[in-house]
């Protein structure tokens, strides 16, 4: 019987000069970091070519200015790693889109949340990079048998580099809904890196909708280890003049009658380029599992360049698994009928996009009707 082996790609880096130090640690319990930094101080950068990632300037890091939390009765992340009981989920580290940023984003944070749910949260999130050049963020959520939670996460203007590391775990029975928003066309450099880990009967769901910004590498890994859990992540992304966009998703089935979708919708302009990446890994234990990921992208320009890489590593025979990808141009016939009612191109194909837009944007409650506003400003200025 022939066997098939998974192979990675090698792992290419560089050193810089200038790094993070202790020094450049915010918290005042440095102490709480060492094993960490002494791991991060002997990682290099990750070289990236899709990103064009060859070169890592260092940016001070200050204390967030102003206050990121809209609503919901959270504890700062700094308070939380003080406490004994939460120090360890949030200094829990994880490879996320890559070791080295996720273990900058445990040590060297000036901002982020932390929660314990167990009943029924909504939480709002706004981080202003207009006020703060670097904006590093560790935050987790802990939702207990039967919570439910709605996180918000809105990250918005330029700076100079975002770098978030988030962690979430969902005990059996509950429920969490994350909505995040990255309105960021002039950030150099913004990475996320976001993990889910899920119990028996625990659901998931994660909306991304993405503007910006110059080079970004986001990582979502939803881990089904109960029986009966489920995770959906979608994505819609806009990307424009020399925008670089690496998304990663990735859902791993362990327990039986696990549910998982992958599903991504983008738009390009200009010179942009985008890779989406979708991993389905259905491990022997899964049986009965249904997973399924797909990925469409709407080139406006012949400059512009889409790349989508599914994956599905199936080990149990007693599973159903999809995948599909699909990349192309305006559709002429709805062009054209459009054009025919009366609209002009611009406006027929700002409605088409609209389309693609609009079932994420639908997600949000009624209480962020000004930020599915945002979303609509945003899409309309790029197209």
């Amino acid at each position: 019987m022939d066997m098939f082996t998974r192979v990675e790609p090698k792992r290419q880096s560089f050193e810089v000069v200038d790094d993070y130090t202790s020094k450049d640690i915010i918290s005042e319990k440095k102490e709480l970091f060492h094993d960490l930094f002494s791991e991060y101080s002997t990682q290099g950068f990750p070289r990236w070519k899709r990103l064009e990632l060859s070169d890592f300037k260092k940016v001070p890091i200050k204390k967030y200015e102003g206050n990121f939390v809209k609503s919901g009765n959270v504890q700062l992340s700094g308070e939380s790693i003080e406490k004994r009981e939460y120090r360890d989920f949030l200094l829990e580290k994880f490879e996320g889109v890559d070791l080295k940023f996720v273990l900058m984003a445990l040590i060297f944070f000036n901002a982020g949340m932390f929660k314990e749910i167990n009943g029924n949260e909504k939480i709002d999130l706004i981080y202003d990079l207009s006020k703060n050049n670097v904006l590093i963020e560790n935050s987790g959520l802990i939702l207990r048998k039967h919570s439910s939670a709605f996180l918000v996460r809105e990250y918005r203007s330029g700076g100079n580099f975002l770098n978030s590391a988030s962690k979430f775990f969902l005990n059996s029975g509950s429920s969490l809904k994350i909505f995040n928003v990255f309105i960021n066309p002039k950030t150099d450099l913004l990475i996320s890196s976001n993990l889910y880990d899920l119990e028996e009967s625990a659901n998931l769901e994660v909306y991304d909708v993405i503007f910006g910004g110059q080079k970004m590498a986001l990582d979502h890994l939803a881990n089904l280890k109960g029986k009966s859990s489920r995770a959906i992540f979608k994505t819609v992304y806009f990307g424009r003049g020399r925008e670089r966009l690496d998304l990663r998703y990735e859902i791993d089935h362990y327990g039986e009658n696990t549910y998982g979708r992958i599903e991504s919708n983008g738009v390009l302009a200009d010179e942009s380029y985008s890779v989406v990446r979708g991993n389905i890994d259905i491990k022997s234990t899964a049986y009965n599992a249904d997973s399924e990921e797909k990925s469409h992208v709407i080139n406006l320009s012949s400059r512009a360049r889409a790349d989508s890489i599914p994956s599905l590593f199936v080990d149990n025979s007693n599973v159903s698994a999809r995948h599909g990808s699909a990349v192309g141009n305006i559709d002429e016939n709805k062009l054209y009928y459009l054009m025919s009612r009366g609209l002009d191109e611009r406006s027929a194909i700002k409605l088409i996009i609209s389309g693609i837009f609009e079932p994420v944007i639908n997600e949000l409650p009624p209480d962020n009707a000004d930020l599915k506003g945002e979303i609509e400003d945003a899409m309309s200025i790029r197209i």
